[in-house]
């Protein structure tokens, strides 16, 4: 079979929709990060089984930090009913300010690197701050780009329906 450059698109299209339904569900985000501690981890180890939060910011990103101040609030209402992962983008040269300001803010939710943002491409990441939602059984709900002051009680109810949905699925 002689290969044509339409062929060739095509194929390269079943493969980039095949990445992205994968991304889809949170036991394939085996990508390795580390936590500020440098210990290696995956989001998938933290979130399986759980209501998982995934929102990618940078420290150079202001609505980042004001979307992580809001989340912090939420975490602290909803007690340990789901994980929220703050995964930096920061690259080599900035990662360094990433615990400082994890520290200086009183964060207590998991906060991991990805310096060469090879999560955050793999989930076909925006610009920050990019949010995913994830169910209990490992669905991606829902997607967020960008933030607006509010947008964290949306999301705040969007998880009090998942949390106290049969088996983690929105109803």
């Amino acid at each position: 079979m002689h290969s044509t450059p339409r062929t060739l698109g095509i194929a390269a299209a079943l493969l980039f929709c095949a990445a992205v339904a994968s991304a889809q569900n949170i036991s394939s985000l085996g990508s390795q990060l580390t936590t500020l501690d440098g210990k290696p981890t995956t989001v998938a180890q933290i979130g399986q089984g759980k209501v998982t939060v995934i929102s990618f910011w940078a420290t150079w990103c202001g609505p980042c930090k004001k979307e992580m101040k809001a989340m912090q609030e939420v975490y602290n209402r909803l007690g340990k009913d789901f994980v929220y992962i703050a995964v930096s983008i920061d690259d080599m040269k900035s990662t360094a300010k990433v615990k400082p300001y994890i520290d200086s803010k009183g964060y207590t939710f998991t906060v991991l690197l990805d310096p060469n943002q090879s999560l955050f491409q793999t989930l076909n990441g925006t610009n920050p701050p990019y949010t995913l939602v994830f169910a209990a059984d490992g669905t991606l709900h829902s997607k967020h780009e960008g933030y607006l002051d509010g947008d964290e009680l949306k999301l705040e109810e969007e998880l009090k329906t998942l949390i106290t949905a049969p088996g983690g699925a929105a109803h």
